[in-house]
């Protein structure tokens, strides 16, 4: 068997072991990104349904909320009325009664009015001891339903109150020493106010005088005949009309109360079935979170193990992809060629043997290329779509010849021989790299935003509770990012990228970073750079987003159906993030301002504050509980992506829809 025929066997077994490298490195990095990519799909899903179940649990919370606060203003609603009819309880009276009392009184006796101040007191300890039972057994089961028996238990003793009506006084006897009288008073009921300064309010005494209670003229009469006294026919007149005012007093008095029970009840049992009704509605809606927080905990266990998986199925990924590397690094190869050349003047036929060889070179180092490109094909395009977004570039290098056989042929020189050639990946000098860089601190492209006043929030009508009501805002000249900061950029500061999605590349949105990771981001930064970086407040956020705070719905449009030329969204993500400023920007030239990723804002969330937020510069409440995020994200529906929507986390959550942008503020 000639050299020849040696050398081609040789170069048929080094490449078939050069391709089966190849073949088992793509195997192995296909295996690795395929096992990455099912737990990413894995990690999305999860991470949806954990994010749609925590949506859950915080919209059941503020609806609970809520209903604690009507139920809070309920029960002082009940109070306030209890408390109006117990005042009004107090001032009013409930019932009157007359009560003759004689005396006789000596005409040069100085003490009438003692006697009459007697009278009083006699007539008060006859009204405590025959009336008082009989007036407030019937209130207190009136009042029973309404009032607390502790009120009712309170009411006071000394219940009977002197009408400041004159008392009427009839003489009924008259001699040269003395005279007889009748006094005939009026005395009120007040079982539920304490005696006021002034009132005559008398306490009972044991009766040392004739007294009765008058219903009826006859209950006189009868009085008068045990002593031998009668009324004239003027003074029975007078009487009578004394007693049927009393009467038509009592029963106003009787509907007045019954009018105002009547109000309390019906008043009392529409508060008490609002406040049962908020009471069912609260547990049903506490049962629902029971229900919603036991499903998302074993969601959350599951989606931090599958977290772990992923990353060590990302290790494992990088190591398959850097071995597919290595072995696509160099490639060598022999190529064995034939040539001939004619003999030229004095030329000896080694000479002419080089220039053939020589000739060949070109061509060896073509072949070369051929067979590295062959055998790495499928890797090729693997690493590309993978990670390159050029195509590759190769350079061959003739590492050795060895001649194989050499002949002349009169005027002409033959030759075989055999190339060792090593093939490698072109790798930028230190110096291209150095006009390929680029300062990561001037890499952040910011817009000039000019201040003014808008209508912010929905403006359309089709938004939250947290929306409205749309009031005017104004703010100051700004700038913002023209994208959302990158992940390279994120890489230049932090040295570090928590992005789930790594693999779309240093030129897609930085995202699983929390409120608080972004404070130590802007603060390494204002360091490096000597700028104010902070992040945009809600207000300037909506402003810049609205193209300078025109009515649009989205940012740069209107219309449903021109979102694909803004926005990533669910409808045109597929199912993940996308590199900065792949689609049209809005009217003041700002990228991605909806969809792609959620955009932080400096602001604390607070549902009701667009109800007392200031006009000029509006930078949110004082203090909260979650930091606000706007904009919408690549796996959210339009709804969820309009420039007037608001949404609220706590300043740690952290989640692959989480992005922010930077703004400064101009001086002053």
């Amino acid at each position: 068997m000639d050299s020849w025929k040696f050398i081609e066997e040789d170069k048929t077994r080094e490449d078939e072991m050069s391709r089966e490298n190849i073949d088992n490195a793509v195997l192995s990095f296909t295996k690795a990104r395929n096992m990455r990519d099912d737990l990413a799909a894995q990690v999305r899903s999860l991470s949806t349904d954990s994010e749609d179940t925590l949506q859950a649990i915080r919209t059941i919370r503020t609806t609970i909320e809520k209903i604690d606060s009507g139920l809070a203003r309920g029960n002082q609603e009940m109070k306030t009325l209890q408390k109006s009819f117990e005042t009004w309880l107090g001032m009013e009276k409930q019932g009157s009664d007359l009560v003759a009392v004689t005396y006789t009184v000596d005409i040069k006796d100085t003490r009438s009015a003692a006697l009459e101040h007697l009278a009083d007191r006699i007539s008060v300890a006859l009204l405590t001891a025959q009336r008082k039972e009989a007036y407030k057994q019937p209130l207190s089961k009136a009042l029973g339903g309404v009032l607390s028996a502790d009120f009712i238990r309170d009411a006071t003793d000394e219940v009977f109150i002197g009408n400041r009506e004159k008392a009427l006084l009839v003489v009924l006897e008259k001699d040269s020493k003395s005279i007889t009288y009748l006094q005939l008073k009026r005395f009120d009921f007040y079982p539920f106010q304490k005696p006021k300064k002034g009132q005559p309010l008398t306490k009972g005494d044991s009766p040392t005088l004739p007294a009765v209670m008058v219903n009826s003229l006859k209950d006189l009469d009868a009085f008068l005949k045990k002593s031998n006294y009668s009324l004239s026919g003027k003074d029975a007149k007078e009487v009578d009309i004394l007693i049927r005012d009393t009467m038509k007093e009592n029963m106003q008095t009787g509907e007045r109360l019954n009018e105002r029970l009547r109000s309390l009840r019906e008043k009392t049992a529409n508060l008490q079935k609002k406040i049962a009704d908020s009471r069912s509605d609260r547990e049903m809606w506490a049962a629902a979170l029971q229900k919603q927080e036991s499903r998302h905990e074993p969601m959350r266990r599951e989606l931090d193990k599958i977290r772990g998986g992923m990353e060590r199925a990302e290790q494992s990924f990088k190591a398959a992809r850097n071995a597919l590397e290595a072995k696509m690094r160099l490639q060598a190869t022999i190529i064995p060629v034939r040539g001939a050349a004619f003999l030229k003047g004095s030329q000896t036929p080694i000479e002419a043997a080089a220039d053939a060889i020589a000739d060949k070179l070109a061509e060896v180092k073509n072949d070369a290329e051929k067979q590295y490109f062959r055998n790495t094909k499928e890797a090729s395009h693997l690493l590309r779509t993978d990670k390159m977004a050029e195509a590759i570039e190769t350079v061959s290098r003739i590492t050795a010849v060895k001649p194989l056989s050499f002949s002349i042929e009169g005027d002409i020189v033959r030759i075989k021989a055999a190339f060792r050639v090593q093939t490698t990946l072109k790798e930028e000098t230190p110096s291209e790299r150095m006009e390929t860089s680029v300062d990561p601190i001037k890499a952040f492209e910011l817009v000039l935003i000019k201040g003014g006043c808008f209508q912010m929030g929905d403006t359309f009508g089709d938004g939250q509770a947290d929306e409205q009501p749309v009031r005017t805002a104004c703010v100051d000249d700004f700038y913002i990012g023209k994208y959302e900061v990158t992940q390279g950029q994120w890489q230049s500061v932090m040295g570090s990228n928590p992005s789930f999605f790594k693999n779309c590349g240093e030129k897609c949105p930085v995202e699983q970073v929390s409120w608080n990771d972004i404070q130590e981001f802007l603060t390494k930064l204002n360091a490096k750079s000597g700028k104010k970086y902070r992040l945009p407040t809600e207000a300037e956020w909506e402003y810049a987003a609205r193209s300078g705070g025109k009515k649009e719905k989205y940012a740069g449009t209107s219309s449903d159906d021109e979102l694909g030329k803004y926005a990533w969204y669910s409808a045109n993500s597929g199912g993940s993030i996308h590199p900065s400023g792949q689609k049209q920007p809005n009217g003041l030239g700002l990228y991605d301002m909806t969809g792609n990723a959620w955009e932080w804002c400096q602001d604390w969330y607070g549902e009701m504050y667009y109800r007392q937020s200031p006009r000029k510069n509006p930078a949110g409440p004082q203090s909260g509980t979650r930091r606000v995020l706007r904009g919408g994200a690549w796996l959210f529906e339009p709804a969820g992506s309009r420039a007037s929507t608001r949404y609220g986390l706590t300043p740690e959550a952290k989640g692959d829809l989480y992005g922010f942008r930077l703004s400064i503020s101009v001086p002053k």
